[in-house]
């Protein structure tokens, strides 16, 4: 498998992991109760600063290679871009509500649930479909060349939740729960409510 295809999926994994947490905390809302929103904060923050960022231009730079090599293969992904841009919309929708609740804003509270369920529903679908639909296309028609030209053009930053660095301090206790979570969730499991 392509170092490129393996990162992709291993960052997935790491933000389906992400997810589940969110869906936590959104639950504990939706019973009432006091969830962390702090972490919740972290996480959407954390997103708009990696993967929006480096995760979903390698993505872009498959999908144009991939263009080149089988362009029936491409019909049947969509507008990947388009998806990356529905993404960040709902993930600002969500960082907004969120913003506004910790604010002690006074929203309903079944549309704030509704605004995290869309972006998790979204999110999750869009990583499955990668997976299920992009991937393997990727991998069988990209040459070795192609994967090169991938990894010359790309410039990937330490990882500041997931990296072997120092990271950056307001991550230090998302990682600590996602320590505490346990095992990570199945590349599968990404399409579940």
């Amino acid at each position: 498998m392509s170092d490129v295809i393996w990162k992709l999926r291993d960052d997935h994994k790491k933000l389906a992991r992400l997810m589940d947490l969110i869906a936590r905390e959104v639950r504990i809302f939706d019973a009432g109760e006091l969830p962390d929103y702090e972490l919740v904060s972290n996480i959407l923050d954390y997103t708009r600063n990696y993967p929006d960022l480096y995760h979903h231009p390698i993505e872009d730079l498959v999908l144009a290679k991939l263009r080149q090599r089988d362009p029936d293969a491409v019909a049947s992904i969509g507008e990947l871009d388009k998806e990356h841009e529905k993404l960040g919309a709902l993930t600002r929708r969500f960082a907004a509500a969120l913003h506004n609740v910790m604010q002690d804003a006074e929203l309903p509270r079944d549309w704030f649930v509704e605004v995290a369920g869309d972006y998790l529903s979204f999110q999750r679908r869009h990583m499955q479909m990668e997976e299920v639909v992009f991937f393997p296309p990727a991998l069988r028609a990209l040459t070795d060349q192609d994967w090169q030209d991938i990894r010359d053009a790309i410039t990937l930053p330490d990882d500041p939740l997931f990296g072997d660095g120092a990271g950056q301090e307001k991550y230090d206790r998302l990682h600590r729960e996602i320590l505490k979570w346990g095992k990570p969730t199945d590349v599968t499991a990404f399409a579940r409510p």
